[in-house]
């Protein structure tokens, strides 16, 4: 048992093994380590004097052994470098709660905000950084649909929104042959079908525009204060049979419940967000208003049974 007393040689040296004992696990999960490296890396922190015999750094590693670390010895076959095998602060997660948590997850993701995707994406990689099961660490990176995304792109694109900057930058169109230079005021950072898509306003076209941000091949220049334009939102109202509001997004709001199912008034960005959001429900969803969007609807329904019908 320790002794407290006036001198705090004891205490600090209580403290000095337990600081000992975090920095060895640490370089010990970073990498397998030999006696010097171990030794430089206490002397860098001045967790240990150089007089020190190498004893020291033995009773570390056997401590760790006896609170559950499985570390090899430093012999010619690893090298001379002591190995952790395993320890027991690790997460241990199975695979069916894994599959869970990705269940859930794509259950929200089509209802939440980018910046809730960064969180989540952000949760995965530290559970992931937790986990010593290959296949699980794997799974696990493999759940948010911003795996392959640059993160920090991403974040510097909400960044631009939240500022609304105009952007001059470099846009590849699925339908050009090159590469097309675009002036545009950022707006507002969207998740749609599992792509992330910029809203924004294109100076030279005099029209909102939607842009896969995995076209945005680079960004010359940002200016701030300068893109302060207004969206263009239509307002839609629209009849939905059979759903509930589960399926409803953050821009669509009920207005009234009838017999036949619940009247919502949504607002999207452009004419093509809003067709699109349309067609989606199917044959349960009946347009009100405006006008010339439902005649557009319409027409555009005509069109593909005329396909359909060959």
């Amino acid at each position: 048992m320790l002794k407290i007393s006036d001198n705090t040689m004891d205490i600090n040296q209580v403290s000095l093994t337990g600081v000992r004992g975090i920095v060895l696990l640490a370089l010990l999960i970073d990498a397998p380590r030999s006696l010097q490296e171990i030794r430089q890396a206490y002397l860098n922190l001045k967790i240990m004097e150089p007089e020190h015999s190498d004893d020291i750094i033995r009773i570390d590693i056997n401590t760790l052994k006896a609170s559950g670390c499985d570390i090899t010895r430093a012999g010619s076959k690893t090298g001379y470098k002591f190995t952790l095998l395993s320890h027991p602060f690790s997460l241990k997660l199975t695979m069916d709660e894994v599959n869970l948590l990705k269940k859930v997850y794509n259950r929200i993701k089509n209802r939440s905000g980018i910046e809730l995707m960064l969180k989540y994406d952000e949760l995965f990689r530290k559970l992931a950084s937790y986990v010593d099961e290959q296949e699980i660490k794997e799974k696990l990176y493999g759940i948010s649909i911003l795996k392959n995304y640059n993160i920090d792109f991403v974040k510097e694109l909400l960044e631009d929104c939240e500022e609304k900057r105009v952007l001059t930058l470099i846009y590849k169109n699925p339908t050009a042959k090159e590469e097309s230079q675009k002036d545009i005021s950022a707006q507002k950072l969207v998740l749609q079908n599992d792509n992330i898509h910029l809203y924004g306003y294109d100076f030279d076209k005099k029209r909102s525009i939607v842009l896969n941000i995995k076209r945005i091949k680079s960004i010359i220049t940002r200016y701030t204060g300068l893109g302060k334009i207004e969206a263009e939102i239509i307002t839609v109202k629209f009849l939905l049979k059979n759903s509930g509001k589960e399926v409803l997004e953050e821009n669509e709001q009920i207005i009234e419940t009838t017999d036949d199912g619940i009247i919502v008034e949504g607002k999207y960005y452009n004419d093509f967000i809003a067709a699109q959001r349309i067609l989606s429900f199917g044959a349960n969803c009946i347009v009100y208003e405006p006008e010339d969007f439902k005649q557009d609807i319409i027409q555009k329904l005509k069109s593909m049974r005329r396909v359909y019908n060959g």
